[in-house]
């Protein structure tokens, strides 16, 4: 490969420093956690959706480094549009940059890789280096959840620490627009008239970092689908798992977005979309495994009996819904579902004779959380918890706007999301 293939990747090499414009003035709450990791003996990887600021947190990553170490001991290369083998860039980077081998450098070498999973047997490769030179340290990153998490926990068990960059926090996405984190969290009622608004714009397209200042919201819908969606089922799902039919994924997505928390029947679906049942089931697992959907299930006490009931589906953050549905403001009760799913991570509901909206799972306790915009009810929770008895803790009442403290509690979202 050529020199110049490198250095535009890393001008640092000659200016000491990198460009402003990359490293961004904030840092996601996932930066330090990963800067702890940096001198750890562990290849990190950093993975989720698209646009969530991976590559940004890298070039922060550089940034510090660049601080203390040599600016020529830093290399990051992105696969994203180049199809250079991990040998032909290490080599290069010896031979043309160290001007010296792997072995007769005593410092650590900072190696960064952005969008690893396009690079064919990139784990057996990174393997090799890892165990063949203690100095270099690999921080990859990838959008495509098979080759990532499958091949790095089949290969490099023991070696690599997996760090999920989830979509932007409410907490975050109010500190870039200029809102102090814990001056709101002292005293979120005086802050109320502000942070509904607030909030509305979150809804729309504020989990996305780029867009977290944007007040376009044609670009916001425009960004969302060209930049994320389209990529995501045309590149990342259509190369991995090499589907012939991305008419069907987006029909599948269309659906998923006009219908938020859809309980899925593959049978019924493949029935109306004139499909295999077995390819519809195939393809919600593509759709989950590229970050778009995420699957929750039906809580029973026993993990497998949950895992073979029933499953709900929404989109990973209601921003996509905004994004590809033309009902959004209808679709608003189920927006704010997708939004407590997307902060507390569950993968529960409950559903018997009467239906909870997410089980919260923590060891031997559970916490029943229902979201309702209006026609507000405990029933539910009441007749949970006389089921489950002692083992029922925290039940929570998400509503848009009312607040009461009891047995129950009841909090409106906007605090709920800044809060806990």
């Amino acid at each position: 490969m050529e020199l110049t293939e490198l250095e535009k990747f890393n001008t640092w090499w000659t200016t000491g420093t990198i460009r402003p414009e990359l490293v961004k003035d904030y840092k996601r709450d996932a930066f330090s956690s990963i800067l702890k990791y940096m001198d750890k003996k562990l290849i990190i990887m950093l993975y989720g959706l698209r646009r969530m600021g991976k590559t940004t947190i890298m070039y922060q990553i550089i940034s510090e480094l660049l601080k203390v170490h040599k600016s020529m001991y830093v290399l990051y290369f992105s696969f994203d549009d180049y199809t250079y083998s991990i040998k032909d860039i290490l080599n290069g980077y010896q031979e043309m940059v160290l001007n010296d081998t792997f072995d007769n450098i005593k410092e650590n070498l900072y190696i960064f890789f952005d969008e690893i999973q396009k690079v064919p047997d990139w784990e057996n490769q990174i393997k090799i280096y890892y165990d063949l030179y203690p100095t270099i340290k690999f921080i990859l990153s990838g959008s495509a959840s098979v080759s990532l998490r499958r091949k790095s926990n089949e290969s490099l068990a023991g070696r690599i620490i997996s760090l999920y960059i989830e979509p932007l926090s409410f907490n975050e996405f109010l500190e870039m627009n200029n809102y102090e984190r814990e001056k709101i969290r002292r005293n979120p009622d005086m802050y109320k008239r502000e942070l509904i608004p607030m909030l509305q714009k979150y809804m729309k397209y504020g989990t996305f970092p780029e867009l977290a200042q944007n007040d376009d919201e044609d670009y916001a819908k425009m960004y969302i689908k060209e930049s994320v969606i389209d990529r995501i089922i045309y590149r990342d799902i259509e190369n991995e798992f090499k589907i012939n039919d991305t008419n069907l994924v987006r029909a599948l997505m269309k659906l998923i977005v006009n219908k938020p928390g859809l309980t899925l029947n593959f049978k019924a679906i493949s029935e109306n979309l004139g499909k295999d049942q077995r390819t519809i089931s195939n393809y919600f697992e593509y759709l989950e495994l590229g970050f778009l959907i995420k699957m929750i299930y039906n809580y029973r006490v026993n993990d497998y009996i949950s895992l073979r009931k029933l499953k709900k589906c929404y989109p990973v953050t209601p921003n996509i819904i905004f994004a590809l549905s033309d009902k959004f403001h209808e679709l608003l009760p189920y927006v704010m579902e997708n939004l407590v799913l997307m902060k507390i991570k569950t993968d529960y509901f409950y559903k018997n004779s009467y239906e909870i909206d997410f089980i919260l799972v923590n060891n031997d306790k559970i916490s029943p959380i229902e979201v309702k915009k209006t026609n507000r009810t405990e029933k539910q929770i009441k007749m949970f918890m006389g089921k489950y008895g002692e083992r029922v803790e925290n039940s929570l009442l998400i509503t848009y706007d009312e607040e009461e403290y009891g047995n129950i509690r009841v909090i409106p979202l906007w605090k709920f999301l800044i809060l806990q």
